[in-house]
């Protein structure tokens, strides 16, 4: 089918290779009959799209591809060596070709811009001192018009079967093949967040490419023609956004690697990106209905709304998302540490958390449910059996995690559930150990639920008489001597529960020698003539260190 169209193209084009008014059409204009080929004659095939005349040194910043530049000579007169530099700039640019007038600012053209012409194949022409700039223009652009005309009758071929493969569902990448034949160069599709879909040939040229590269294009989006190493190649890429409504657009990118790129291949391209944008706007359109629709579901079975499950399983047929028989499943709350998120901050962060999750295949959900980040887990299993890597909480939490943008926060867990009707106990777990995490200023990664431990105790009898009449015996006491001491007693016994009464690890951890260790020790048990040998004493002690963490 592509080769049948590519013939049908060159029909109405003729040759490929005599595309366009070109380079080499300029020695037969009356005005240039005395012009002078310098160098760069490996591009006097190249079509010319458009005139400029450049008499200002900043002139790299305007030009554009397949342009002819003329000068005067005027902005290097003093160092027409500077000619050097510009022919590089301006070949990287597109430009097809540069005209020097001499005998005016300066008599000769240096060797040293020949050889640059030469090197990078951009034709350097030396014009006659009497040629009239509007003149030239006046003729080219004459030239240029009517092989434009030629051009779209080619364009309007190229339109209507690019139209036909969108309305007929042929798929992103076979729009990209039906573009890569007809402009004879590799195309990639660059998405808002640098992920890349590419045309037949552009494949394996991508992968010798490093994200570092794609990303230039985010960072450069003003121009429209870039140089890209691949392998031992420079490779001009031609750049042209997706119009598509969105902050960050999709980008076309054009790989000048098999052929030249001509003016009905630019046209092609701005038709080919309208043609584009509509399709991804009605895509992220759906998208976005899709996402309202799942996001209810996913709320709705979160907090238990959803009671039958029939209807479960239904709903989440209907959404796209066919559940196991056999799932387990885990439920999580974002805690944040400093301060927490607005609604809206929230739910941008959830739709990026989903994005990044389904392009893993994590199995992992978010949502924002009662002004929380939540998320929930599908748990899939290895060949043994075993919880798979990729599907783990942690394992998720810990690559997901910095799409938080650097704010201090905990994932806090409900327990496993194994059907799909104890989702929603899953999730109130997880609640109460976002809440047990706040209160007892918990700064681990991750917490669990079943793993609170002491704190659940405490946090149950927060509040209470019994709570504060044993702080008052057992916490109160501790505080007093601590701040008698103004020493360290308090921190130095938690250490030391914590290292399970080992004298040498504690001082290890706090970075204090360890007869310093002994001696706090001691204090505390004459202080308060308590044994810390004593398992009971030691359990009452721990206990009170426990519940001033959620005082």
């Amino acid at each position: 089918m592509l080769a049948q169209e590519r013939e049908e193209e060159t029909a109405v084009n003729g040759t490929m290779t005599e595309e366009g008014f070109t380079v080499g059409a300029l020695f037969d204009l009356p005005q240039l009959k005395e012009a002078v080929l310098l160098g760069g004659g490996t591009g006097l095939d190249r079509p010319i799209s458009r005139i400029n005349v450049m008499e200002v040194p900043d002139v790299v910043d305007w030009v554009r591809p397949g342009e002819l530049l003329m000068t005067t000579g005027y902005p290097f007169k003093h160092d027409p060596e500077i000619l050097v530099t510009l022919i590089a700039q301006l070949a990287s640019k597109g430009v097809v070709a540069l005209g020097v007038k001499t005998k005016r600012f300066f008599d000769e053209v240096p060797r040293s811009a020949v050889e640059a012409a030469n090197r990078h194949g951009l034709p350097l022409i030396e014009l006659p001192p009497s040629t009239t700039f509007s003149d030239v223009v006046r003729e080219v652009m004459e030239r240029v018009l009517v092989s434009e005309s030629k051009d779209l009758t080619v364009l309007q071929g190229r339109v209507q079967r690019l139209s036909h493969v969108l309305l007929h569902g042929d798929g992103l990448h076979a729009y990209l093949n039906h573009l890569q034949t007809m402009i004879r160069n590799p195309v990639v599709l660059l998405d808002p967040h640098n992920r890349i879909a590419a045309s037949s040939d552009a494949g394996p040229l991508c992968e010798r490419i490093g994200e570092e590269e794609w990303a230039k294009f985010r960072t450069e989006q003003t121009l429209e023609t870039n140089v890209i190493q691949i392998g031992e190649r420079s490779v001009r890429v031609h750049v042209a956004a997706v119009p598509d409504g969105q902050v960050r657009p999709y980008l076309m990118l054009i790989l000048e690697y098999a052929a030249d790129y001509g003016p009905v291949d630019t046209l092609t391209i701005n038709w080919a990106g309208r043609l584009l944008g509509f399709e991804i706007s009605n895509l992220l359109a759906r998208k976005n209905i899709e996402a309202k629709y799942f996001d209810q579901f996913l709320q709705d079975w979160l907090a238990g709304r959803i009671v039958s499950t029939d209807d479960l399983r239904l709903r989440a047929e209907a959404c796209g998302w066919p559940l196991a028989e056999e799932g387990r499943y885990v439920a999580g709350v974002v805690s944040f540490h400093d301060r927490k998120s607005n609604v809206r901050g929230l739910l941008e962060l959830a739709k990026r958390l989903n994005w990044e999750s389904d392009s893993r295949k994590s199995g992992a959900k978010w949502t924002v449910l009662e002004g929380e980040l939540v998320v929930l887990f599908t748990m899939r299993a290895d060949m043994n059996g075993a919880p798979a890597k990729d599907s783990d909480p942690e394992q998720v939490w810990s690559y997901l995690r910095p799409l938080l943008q650097e704010k201090s926060a905990s994932l806090c867990m409900g327990k496993e559930v194994g059907k799909q009707s104890n989702v929603s106990a899953s999730y109130r777990d997880a609640k109460r150990a976002a809440e047990i995490r706040r209160v007892c200023g918990l700064q681990e990664e991750t917490v669990r639920y079943g793993e609170l431990g002491v704190y659940l105790l405490l946090y149950r009898l927060l509040g209470t008489e019994e709570l504060e009449e044993y702080q008052r015996l057992y916490l109160h006491p501790l505080l007093e001597l601590d701040r008698k001491q103004q020493g360290s007693l308090l921190n130095t016994l938690r250490n030391y529960f914590e290292c399970n009464c080992n004298a040498k690890e504690t001082a290890e951890r706090m970075f204090v020698h360890y007869n310093t260790v002994n001696y706090r020790l001691e204090r505390i048990k004459s202080e308060l003539g308590l044994r810390l040998d004593d398992p009971e004493t030691k359990l009452l002690l721990h206990l009170a260190i426990k519940s001033g963490d959620i005082a």
